[in-house]
């Protein structure tokens, strides 16, 4: 069945981590009315709100309900996301991002109709290279954390057991937006700010504020997901995209947009156990691929999004205190 959502017979895409941070988002997006997809949601345990509920690790119960399911595509973004959480916990991320992998691509060839596959990979697999310059997706690989490591095996086992299958990896560059867990930069940050009262003087731990990342709204890495699925290639192989704005910003720059929006008196403090050893002072990318590929650019503007943030931390943090 073509994958295209102009069709009668709508396109069923099954979303792995659809109860995390973008899952979510994406299920939501493809379930709009008219888009033309059938969304199956699988979460991890623990997560039964959202549609089908499968140990991606145990590959007997992950063949079974691709089995089942038949999906015409499948976008793979459960994964133990965070660098500096995974550093201590290596079986845990090795489990959860290169074993779950190799089960769902198994079995997904394993069907009579292979399925297409998109895949959530990360700059993160380019590491100390970015001080080399702008990483574009022939640039060497140098993965300098277990989670970039695991998503580089991950990459080579595609391309090695996926050959039936028209796979997409997207090398996706920092997004962020409102929900977002603490484990990550921007909502760390807003996170202790929300928790501040703006009319006293408060203290926010930091780590390295001159480390500059090019950041993308979620929604906007929402776009792009949906714009690989709607225009797909068609053919059998591995093609491979880096993903994001092309518009590096300071952490520091990011604080001050936060504090600016708090509107209170802060004192920022820098904590040694907010830096990571692993950490390049700036990640540039080059995005000319998937950009003339898909016709895809960023539109919202990060400031906003930055501050959308704060409001949904505070909101979070007036409940827990009224909670309380």
């Amino acid at each position: 069945m073509p994958l295209s959502p102009a069709g009668e017979t709508a396109t069923r895409v099954l979303i792995t981590g659809a109860s995390g941070f973008v899952g979510r988002r994406l299920a939501r997006r493809l379930s709009v009315e008219g888009a033309g997809y059938e969304v199956l949601s699988l979460g991890g345990p623990g997560h039964a709100d959202q549609g089908r509920v499968v140990d991606l690790t145990d590959a007997a119960a992950t063949a079974d309900v691709v089995a089942e399911l038949r999906p015409d595509a499948i976008v793979h973004l459960a994964a133990f996301s965070s660098v500096g959480q995974g550093a201590g916990r290596p079986h845990e991320v090795w489990a959860s991002n290169f074993d779950a992998t190799r089960n769902l691509v198994e079995a997904a060839s394993a069907l009579e109709q292979p399925p297409r596959f998109v895949f959530a990979s990360t700059a993160e697999v380019y590491g100390r290279g970015f001080n080399d310059g702008p990483r574009d997706e022939d640039a060497a690989l140098a993965p300098a954390s277990t989670y970039a490591r695991s998503k580089v095996a991950c990459e080579y086992m595609l391309t090695d057991l996926a050959a039936s299958l028209d796979v997409v990896i997207l090398r996706l560059f920092n997004h962020t937006g409102p929900g977002q867990g603490e484990a990550f930069v921007v909502p760390t940050l807003a996170a202790q700010l929300a928790r501040l009262d703006p009319a006293v003087a408060g203290e926010v731990r930091v780590g390295n504020l001159e480390a500059c990342r090019d950041f993308t709204d979620v929604e906007d890495m929402v776009d792009a997901y949906a714009a690989v699925l709607a225009d797909p290639d068609g053919a059998a192989g591995v093609r491979i995209y880096n993903v994001g704005s092309g518009r590096t910003r300071s952490i520091q720059s990011v604080l001050d947009v936060l504090i600016r929006h708090h509107g209170g008196e802060v004192v920022v403090t820098q904590d040694p156990a907010r830096m990571r050893a692993s950490d390049v002072p700036v990640n540039p990318g080059v995005f000319d691929r998937f950009r003339g590929r898909y016709g895809w650019a960023p539109v919202r503007d990060f400031d906003a999004t930055i501050a959308a943030i704060y409001d949904h931390e505070r909101g979070r943090a007036q409940g827990a205190s009224q909670g309380a």
